[in-house]
């Protein structure tokens, strides 16, 4: 898990950076075919084709629809919003599972761990802002993307464990070929972008399939309660990105909201951890 916020923080800047000659469709086409034809070599490797009939299972179905939504929306919030303040309202991502571990898996959240998503939600609206002037509607775009990443990774829990994780992780770059040319068609004419546009495409590819990978396989081994906590290492290594790579600044508003879902998610993993013996 920490190794794949390591590695999505790093596809998130070279998104960020391809943006600025490429568009929201072009990049997401980008994607999908990269992703594609890497899972493809995988799946030939061991003698597998690129589709089977699993991809029409309802919960492969989930993860595949909440991958489009993550990346669709993640797209737009890297190009129109803060680098700094998408990866703050990521962090969210723990806390909302914990809500959906409670819904859709069956386990148990009791009133302190409810108290602390309600605290970590209240973070995000610090950070957000919604109705302040220095609100930024673009940072709603970050929001929506974590319901999608939500979505694909309660998607890959519920996933039958003979699915391979490369067998789910291509039916979702797959969904984003069709998802880059639907938007494609509401977009200015493409025109051939630069030599270090392709740089980009290539560092954000490369590093997205490598980290769906392998979230997807920390979703499936381990306990999600248990490895969640551990998203929260990419705080870190966005707060580093966006200093070194962006310049950007940390706002009193920002820090503030960014400590308040770190306490809340740290205290959800503690109840959790409290909780594991007896379930045990």
């Amino acid at each position: 898990m920490t190794l794949s916020m390591a590695g999505f923080t790093l596809a998130d800047a070279n998104l960020k950076m391809a943006s600025e000659y490429l568009s929201t469709g072009q990049i997401t086409l980008a994607l999908g075919l990269g992703g594609t034809a890497l899972f493809w070599l995988m799946l030939a490797r061991k003698g597998e084709p690129l589709l089977s009939n699993a991809i029409l299972e309802p919960a492969v179905m989930l993860r595949t629809v909440g991958e489009i939504v993550a990346t669709v929306f993640m797209v737009l919030a890297l190009t129109y919003s803060s680098f700094t303040a998408v990866t703050v309202i990521i962090q969210t991502l723990p806390i909302l599972l914990t809500l959906f571990s409670l819904v859709f898996l069956g386990e148990k959240v009791g009133i302190h761990r409810l108290s602390a998503v309600i605290m970590g939600f209240c973070g995000m609206l610090i950070i957000v802002r919604p109705g302040a002037d220095g609100f930024d509607i673009f940072s709603l775009f970050a929001v929506a993307a974590v319901v999608g990443m939500c979505i694909r990774d309660i998607g890959s829990r519920l996933a039958a464990s003979h699915h391979s994780s490369v067998r789910l992780a291509v039916f979702g770059t797959i969904a984003q070929i069709f998802a880059g040319l639907g938007f494609m068609l509401f977009e200015p004419a493409p025109s051939w972008p630069p030599l270090i546009a392709w740089g980009y495409l290539f560092g954000l590819i490369t590093l997205a399939s490598f980290s769906i990978v392998i979230i997807t396989k920390a979703m499936r081994v381990g306990e999600l309660s248990a490895v969640s906590p551990f998203r929260y290492t990419r705080l870190f290594f966005g707060i580093l990105a966006g200093m070194m790579i962006f310049g950007e600044q940390l706002d009193n508003y920002t820090i503030v909201g960014s400590v308040i879902i770190l306490l809340a998610g740290l205290y959800i993993w503690q109840r959790e951890q409290r909780h594991q013996p007896a379930t045990k």
